[in-house]
């Protein structure tokens, strides 16, 4: 069941609210427990016994971990905690067609959650409900975010407007979802799925940009339905974008793009495996090498993944080995390179979203070397004006223009107030207009639902 579906907000979702504000509060953990395994029976139900067995395990393992005073146990322990979740995960990356539901992502949280209890980090109260809840947590295991034990509680009581404000950010991120992203897939999967040997360098650009743009609106929106869901149930949840192609490198951009992924590499992977703190040289860059490996590979058992994740090490890498962009003494060199950074990263797309290696080489090569074709220039001059819309308020909500205004306006009371006032009207229309494509059958699966 997808969360931008008309079942999902007209009827599980405030059915959800209700039954789990209405009950007392004692056991409001393990009826949202209950909600999470029914979201995901409805999703994936062949795997809802495996999917228990796995938290399960996870949890008891961990919680043994946590008692045992032996270090020789322990470690044992989260060895096999460790070896468990991986080779579940490896299974069915490498053998099935059809994925478990958000299989990568509870996978990850697992590991985290038996490295915080490994390592003292996570400190365990007296509820096993809490624990199975912070793996199962419905909002959070499609496509995450990735968040932390210790992250996984409720709010402050003292903060009443958590649930308005996690009301109003889940409208946003459906806003983004449904009026952005399933608007500009129409473009990238007629692009991405004709044949290279047509295509027109213009043609090939155009799906190239769309694409950049549809997979930034469909991941951001889906992480703002999430964190808006968790609110509502009076729960905090960490943010996992912060306007990426606003970034200065390529460095950078992964500081901003799937931020709770970039984390868990970084303190679960590199920093494990001693990351910069290494005297050798050699040994930093190695690290680098079987992160980025690994970010691949975890996207998927593939040679384009593959590549995709090693041209992020090489360009890192080479970030790291001249200090560009900061080594740039002028603007003029930190806005071309700012300019480079993105041209990468959106070939590092094509790359993502080809079906092989050689496909996205031989799209990024009609990016690169211009080709003309009459008919595919036409198509793509329909598609830009058809769409024109749409692709410009992608592009223009791509940098922070809201909290820009906001900051402007937080010493202007009243300004502030009537500016408030018109951006939660623009937001609530734009809910209903993004429904009325949903009940008119225009909605597509979150690109992030099958890693």
């Amino acid at each position: 069941m997808s969360i931008t579906s008309m079942l999902f907000v007209f009827l599980f979702l405030p059915l959800a609210l209700a039954i789990y504000y209405l009950s007392i509060k004692p056991v409001k953990e393990y009826v949202l427990l209950i909600i999470s395994f029914v979201f995901y029976s409805l999703g994936s139900i062949d795997y809802i016994f495996l999917f228990a067995i796995s938290i399960v395990v996870t949890v008891l393992i961990g919680r043994t971990m946590a008692k045992v005073e032996s270090n020789k146990i322990k470690r044992v322990l989260f060895v096999l905690g460790i070896v468990f979740n991986v080779a579940l995960l490896s299974y069915f990356k490498c053998f099935e067609i059809l994925l478990p539901l958000g299989v990568s992502f509870y996978t990850f949280k697992a590991i985290s959650y038996l490295a915080d209890v490994y390592s003292k980090r996570a400190v365990l109260d007296d509820h096993f409900v809490h624990d199975l809840l912070y793996l199962s947590f419905f909002s959070q295991i499609q496509s995450g975010p990735i968040t932390r034990y210790n992250d996984c509680k409720r709010a402050s009581d003292s903060k009443t407007d958590i649930f308005s404000d996690g009301a109003i950010r889940f409208m946003i991120g459906f806003n983004k979802k449904v009026l952005i992203a399933n608007v500009l897939a129409n473009i990238t999967n007629e692009i991405f799925h004709a044949p290279v040997e047509s295509f027109s360098t213009s043609y090939a650009w155009l799906g190239a940009v769309c694409f950049s743009l549809q997979l930034f609106f469909d991941f951001a929106g889906y992480s703002d339905m999430a964190i808006g869901i968790t609110e509502m149930f009076g729960y905090s949840c960490m943010e996992n974008f912060n306007y990426p192609y606003m970034t200065e490198s390529v460095s950078k951009f992964w500081r901003r793009w799937h931020i709770s992924l970039s984390e868990w590499f970084r303190d679960y992977i590199y920093i494990p495996l001693g990351g910069s703190r290494s005297k050798n040289k050699a040994r930093v860059y190695f690290n680098l090498f079987v992160v980025w490996l690994l970010t691949g590979i975890w996207h998927g058992v593939a040679w384009n993944f593959v590549l995709w994740g090693l041209g992020y090490f090489v360009l890192i890498a080479f970030e790291r080995l001249t200090g560009l962009p900061e080594r740039f003494k002028t603007k003029i060199g930190k806005v071309l390179y700012r300019i480079f950074s993105l041209l990468f990263i959106n070939f590092q797309w094509v790359m993502f979203n080809s079906k092989d290696v050689f496909s996205g080489m031989r799209f990024i090569k009609r990016m690169v070397l211009y080709q003309n074709n009459d008919l595919a220039n036409v198509r793509a001059w329909f598609l830009l004006k058809d769409y024109a819309f749409f692709i410009i308020v992608a592009v223009v909500l791509c940098f922070p223009i809201v909290p820009w205004v906001r900051k402007k306006l937080v010493d202007k009371a009243t300004a502030f107030k009537v500016f408030e006032l018109v951006e939660y009207v623009v937001i609530i229309g734009a809910f209903i207009w993004a429904l009325s494509f949903v009940v008119a059958g225009q909605n597509n699966p979150f690109a992030y639902a099958n890693f």
